[in-house]
């Protein structure tokens, strides 16, 4: 049988979003405190919405991810409440044509919805995944994500181990770069 989609990956992802001044501050402690560099680049996503019902409303995100060579979907499912970080299913498949998916996307109804641009430097510090993002119209953020198939206290205490290494203070942003841009553009 021919092998038509290149990687598939259902996992929980808990993350945290902070905003901070120095992105520059947190590269020379992550490199000072012996992370892995795993690459960094601009990303484009690209957000659809559903023919069927609304996202913003169900809380899940569809997007294609283009960085570098590679693109990704990528669908997420509504927040999981009660937790301090962002909690949700996140299925990723790897495709060999961004545009070809996209067209896929269109023809089955689904809207473009936004795109949200950023550069991102990526590193692996004590099991967590460390997104440093400087996203087009929003600024400077860190995001500390754990991918798991286990608890969401055993991740939330990775992340929270890593915050006070880092010495990270502020508050956890619950709203996702689309979420914060298109509140940006409606002006609330």
């Amino acid at each position: 049988m021919l092998n038509l989609l290149k990687l598939v990956t259902s996992m929980l992802e808990i993350e945290v979003k902070i905003k901070v001044e120095s992105l520059e501050l947190l590269k020379k402690k992550l490199i000072d405190m012996g992370a892995e560099f795993c690459g960094n680049g601009y990303q484009e996503d690209v957000y659809y919405n559903s023919p069927v019902c609304d996202f913003a409303v169900t809380d899940e995100a569809l997007r294609v991810r283009y960085s570098g060579e590679k693109v990704e979907a990528t669908y997420k499912g509504p927040k999981l409440p009660g937790s301090s970080a962002k909690a949700r299913e996140e299925i990723n498949i790897s495709v060999s044509s961004g545009q070809d998916f996209e067209k896929m996307l269109k023809r089955l109804g689904f809207r473009r919805t936004s795109v949200v641009s950023k550069q991102r430097d990526e590193y692996r510090f004590n099991e967590t995944l460390i997104a440093l993002d400087n996203v087009d119209d929003l600024g400077e953020f860190i995001e500390i994500e754990v991918l798991t198939e286990g608890t969401i206290e055993n991740a939330l205490g990775k992340i929270e181990q890593v915050k006070y290494e880092l010495e990270i203070e502020g508050s956890h942003i619950a709203a996702s770069y689309l979420e914060q841009i298109l509140l940006k553009q409606s002006g609330t």
